[in-house]
């Protein structure tokens, strides 16, 4: 089945094409269990995402092995993204509060203010994703 989106027009009533953005927006995909990451949006600075490759995989529920390399963001042309699976860690609820805690304070570090959250289940998988809603004043 496809889904149908509307946008909608919060401009004047009149106005029959939407104002420009003036506000830079990025949305943060975080999908459980394992955990993968996605950011896309506004650009982000190469040492946020620096930032969030080095802090993410160690506040997961299952411990980080010392001989293998971290999980890091790699950059996907179509469509634009920062993707990160953290294939093999798990988060339990309290996990997942740390890796939402972590994203959010990375991003406030970059002048990022959340506007918004939303959680939902996939009913084929059991899988739950929460995505963050982000702006930056322009």
């Amino acid at each position: 089945s496809k889904a149908t989106v509307s946008v909608l027009n919060w401009a004047c009533p009149c106005v029959r094409t939407p104002p420009p953005c003036t506000m830079p927006h990025l949305v943060v995909n975080c999908t459980f269990n394992p955990p993968v990451i996605k950011m896309m949006g506004s650009t982000l600075r190469e040492e946020t995402v620096h930032k969030l490759d080095q802090r993410l995989p160690i506040v997961t529920t299952t411990s980080v092995s010392p001989k293998k390399e971290l999980p890091k963001f790699s950059y996907v042309q179509n469509p634009p993204h920062w993707h990160n699976d953290l294939g093999q860690h798990f988060c339990d609820q309290l996990g997942r509060s740390m890796i939402f805690l972590t994203m959010i304070e990375c991003l406030e570090g970059e002048d990022w203010k959340l506007k918004g959250t939303n959680t939902v289940t996939h009913p084929d998988n059991g899988k739950d994703t929460t995505k963050f809603f982000f702006f930056r004043e322009g």
